[in-house]
């Protein structure tokens, strides 16, 4: 004979209404008080300071443009440096040359030009981490800890870039089999943005692997090892006044690895 609980008709009835209740919420009390808190973010994340423009130049005068970012942020920030030159003369701003390491230009208008200087970043370090170049990764990543940012990193590179980041992660089209099959989101993330080199690109021991340029809170774009800065060309047939204006932006599409404008000259 088997063993249970019989209901009489009032105790069903009682059950009904009670799992009645329960689907519109009128069993369930909040337990405790409510906390509510603001936080306000202050600064920017990257700051920027410029040197080198001159106040007047001659027809065909060179002058080399030292613009540092300097990162706020207590993890790795991409960013690229934008620079838009007007001539409110009407003579077109494309009668200057910017020599920069990487980056492009967008036409906004006859009187306008938008500068693109960079790659995909550089990526700046977090706030307060400076590492040479030549530093092994295995010392960085010592060094960095268990900081947990790094998968953060590779989820901002899959929305902007996702051929870049399957190149890392799946099915590794591009990235050395060493970066493929390493279980390193640091490796991952420095050689995404042109940042480590190795002898031996098919291992993954971050031992073989060194930084080819610095990984630091600063960046000076984009002077290569020397730090120095871009060149900016004046034409012999320039006239009247350039204005110029510089920030920091994070990457756009104008980044993304195989995009027709993604090195050189400007």
């Amino acid at each position: 004979m088997g063993t249970g609980i019989k209901l009489g008709p009032r105790a069903a009835v009682f059950v009904a209404v009670l799992l009645a209740a329960s689907a519109v919420g009128i069993l369930t009390p909040t337990l405790s008080n409510m906390v509510s808190k603001d936080v306000q973010v202050t600064g920017f994340a990257v700051s920027l300071t410029v040197d080198g423009i001159p106040g007047t130049v001659s027809p065909g005068d060179v002058f080399r443009v030292k613009a540092t970012m300097a990162n706020n942020g207590n993890r790795p920030v991409p960013a690229v440096l934008r620079m838009e030159v007007r001539n409110p003369n009407t003579t077109i701003p494309d009668e200057l040359t910017v020599y920069a390491g990487c980056g492009a230009e967008e036409v906004i208008s006859g009187t306008r030009l938008i500068y693109y200087i960079g790659w995909q970043g550089p990526l700046l370090a977090p706030k307060g981490r400076s590492f040479p170049a030549g530093a092994f990764l295995s010392s960085v990543a010592g060094a960095m800890g268990s900081a947990e940012y790094w998968p953060s990193v590779l989820n901002e590179i899959r929305e902007r870039d996702l051929a870049g980041y399957e190149s890392l992660i799946d099915p590794g089209r591009n990235a050395s089999a060493g970066v493929r099959n390493s279980g390193s989101a640091l490796l991952k993330v420095l050689n995404y943005y042109g940042m480590a080199t190795s002898a031996k690109p098919d291992s993954s021991n971050l031992g073989d692997w060194t930084l080819s340029v610095a990984f630091s809170e600063q960046f000076v774009a984009y002077g290569g090892g020397a730090q120095d800065g871009f060149l900016v060309e004046v034409h012999p047939q320039s006239r009247g006044s350039f204005q110029f204006k510089l920030w920091v932006e994070r990457p756009d599409g104008l980044g993304i690895p195989h995009h027709p404008y993604t090195c050189g000259p400007l």
